[in-house]
């Protein structure tokens, strides 16, 4: 059976774009509004300096302008996208949006590049003035980036070619989102499914049907294997250019810049040093690993499996198929599930289903993922639905996003407003922790409980395993670009493959699709990211624990952290709801939340 195309899709199951523009008209209008902004700051910021700090204040007031409307443009070109990449109007708006987003940030350089001329006296006493104390936040991390920062001349030059920056992830997402053909895999009833890379990440991976599992698996290595060659040398020069960025603004290594440097648009730095990044790492890949190959073992058990393939590390121990739920439900669990962290949560989630700010339709040309992207109006949810519990772990997940996004977008100044990668995981992974606390609350009997361990080991595994061995991957690649080493198709193929064997330990088969592992996700394209998604489920987890031991004073400080969209580096926020994520033990105490599941599992199916 085929997807259906985008025109078939009944409006329930769209977002609702109108709050961010009424049409495309609207929106080019806007577009255009951008470029006149950019250049009126861009003029107001060429002078040598300013004469006194109202001036300053006013280039302020334009930049958060500038800066709201780009990122709406944005959201609206990326929704536009990610329902349909194959749709030509929708490819032509994300290329406006990119050119738009582009002049916007040689905008923010002037301005940078302005307040940077100014002598530190001067700033420090403009700084006491009342409407540019408000920028404190961003005003602080200008001061950060001095050491590393090049001539204006240089800036500016950096700054008009970045959008060249994102071409290897870009070309990754019409790869993967347009190009590609996958052939239709049949579940064990003879039922035809229609396959993507992110259909057998998010549904297939975690069916109970052998058959399909592997019918899926050998579709997408299939349909990947021509594409090696062409997103080799995207993922190349995005992890080369990388490393030649860091050597250029004279950073000790390519890992400190990826962990001190901000993103770009409102995703900032991970504010840590690369020993973080390393102690995170080492913890999470040798430390679990022994969990999950006890947890092979009993599936291979239990399942029969006796050459278990990459695409049987998640398959469920018996079929989940009483799980299945409709949006509706799912909608219902969800608002359940969010109660006990109170009205806040309650009342924002229930605008999120009756404002329609979900893409849930599954339909051809869907882009490969789900997220969660902020505007001025709301956040927008991407999340196509298949009615398996995963999709409503992943739904709970992207609206533990929108919260935060809401809260955080609502308290700062679009200048300030910057979300650090190393936290931004904890409330999406709540929500996740909350959809399971819930589940296991009315779960009827033991093998529904242990149905529920199932589901909440599909996102153990979703962010411990696939994101730390991605996270590893990228360790070696930049490792080995930052020493002058060639990277290649036949690098990034063996260093999966490796980083794959080690992690499992002989417990499963590696074929092609362990080859093929680093073409799976658009995460490579993003830095250092993957590993931030084992501090965000390490935190929640604890976090989680407490609030179900009945810690109801946690709920106040977390909507208070939630709100702080850039004031505080992520490791105080950690510390204002009690975390020290800077030591290895919460790592190892959520590595023992794993295990303690993988025992329950054991128990349960000790006669299977």
């Amino acid at each position: 059976m085929s997807l259906r195309s985008r025109s078939d899709v009944p409006e329930l199951e769209t977002w609702d774009l109108r709050p961010l523009f009424a049409d495309v008209e609207a929106w080019e209008a806007t577009v255009e509004r951008i470029r006149t902004l950019a250049e009126q700051l861009i003029q107001r910021t060429s002078a040598e300096s300013w004469a006194d700090p109202e001036e300053l204040a006013a280039c302020l007031r334009l930049h958060d302008e500038l800066r709201r409307l780009c990122m709406d443009v944005e959201r609206y070109a990326m929704s536009r996208f990610a329902e349909d990449a194959t749709n030509n109007e929708a490819q032509t708006l994300i290329g406006k949006a990119r050119l738009a987003s582009q002049r916007c940030g040689e905008a923010s350089e002037h301005l940078r590049a302005a307040i940077r001329r100014l002598p530190a006296s001067t700033l420090a006493a403009w700084r006491q003035h009342a409407e540019i104390a408000a920028y404190a936040t961003y005003l602080r991390r200008l001061e950060e980036e001095r050491a590393h920062t090049l001539h204006d001349d240089a800036e500016r030059a950096l700054a008009a070619l970045a959008g060249s920056v994102g071409v290897p992830s870009g070309v990754y997402e019409a790869a993967t989102g347009a190009d590609m053909r996958f052939r239709t895999a049949h579940d064990s009833s003879g039922h035809e499914v229609a396959i993507t890379p992110f259909a057998l990440l998010m549904n297939i991976e975690t069916s109970a049907d052998t058959k399909l599992r592997h019918e899926a698996y050998h579709s997408v290595i299939d349909g990947l294997r021509p594409y090696q060659h062409t997103l080799a040398r995207a993922l190349a020069g995005k992890i080369q250019g990388d490393v030649a960025a860091a050597r250029l603004r004279k950073y000790k290594s390519v890992f400190h810049m990826l962990q001190m440097a901000d993103m770009g648009g409102t995703i900032s730095a991970n504010q840590v040093d690369p020993e973080h990044y390393f102690m995170v790492q080492d913890v999470m890949f040798n430390e679990l690993a022994p969990h999950m190959r006890r947890y092979m073992r009993l599936r291979k058990r239990v399942l029969g499996l006796e050459r278990p393939l990459l695409c049987d590390t998640k398959a469920p121990l018996v079929p989940l198929s009483g799980a299945a739920m409709s949006f509706t439900q799912a909608r219902s669990l969800i608002l359940d599930a969010a109660r006990p962290l109170g009205s806040v949560y309650s009342e924002m989630l229930e605008r999120a289903f009756r404002e329609r700010w979900i893409y849930w339709a599954r339909n051809a040309g869907n882009w490969n993922g789900a997220f969660c992207g902020e505007s001025s109006v709301h956040p927008y949810v991407f999340s196509p639905f298949g009615g398996g519990m995963y999709d409503v772990f992943v739904l709970g997940h992207e609206l533990g996003h929108a919260v935060h996004l809401s809260l955080a977008c609502a308290s700062e100044l679009p200048t300030n407003l910057a979300f650090s990668c190393l936290f931004i995981e904890t409330p999406s992974t709540l929500m996740e922790h909350m959809i399971a606390n819930r589940l296991i609350a009315t779960a009827a009997d033991s093998m529904r409980r242990a149905q529920v361990r199932m589901m909440q080991m599909f996102t153990f595994h979703h962010d411990f395993v696939t994101h730390q061995t991605e996270a590893e991957i990228l360790r070696r690649l930049y490792r080995l670009a930052d020493q002058g080493e060639p990277l290649s198709t036949e690098v990034f193929r063996q260093t999966s493959r490796q980083v794959l064997a080690e992690f499992w330990g002989g417990e499963i088969d590696l074929d092609e699709g362990a080859d093929l592992y680093w073409m799976r996700q658009p995460h490579y394209y993003m830095g250092l990211y993957p590993y931030t998604y084992a501090v965000g489920l390490t935190a929640s987890t604890i976090l989680a624990e407490r609030l179900a031991a009945g810690e109801t004073a946690l709920v106040d400080d977390w909507i208070r952290v939630l709100s702080h969209g850039a004031g505080k580096s992520p490791l105080e926020l950690f510390r204002a709801v009690g975390l020290d994520m800077d030591t290895p033990e919460p790592y190892r105490q959520a590595i023992r939340h794993v295990g303690a599941i993988i025992d329950e599992l054991e128990a349960v199916f000790a006669d299977a």
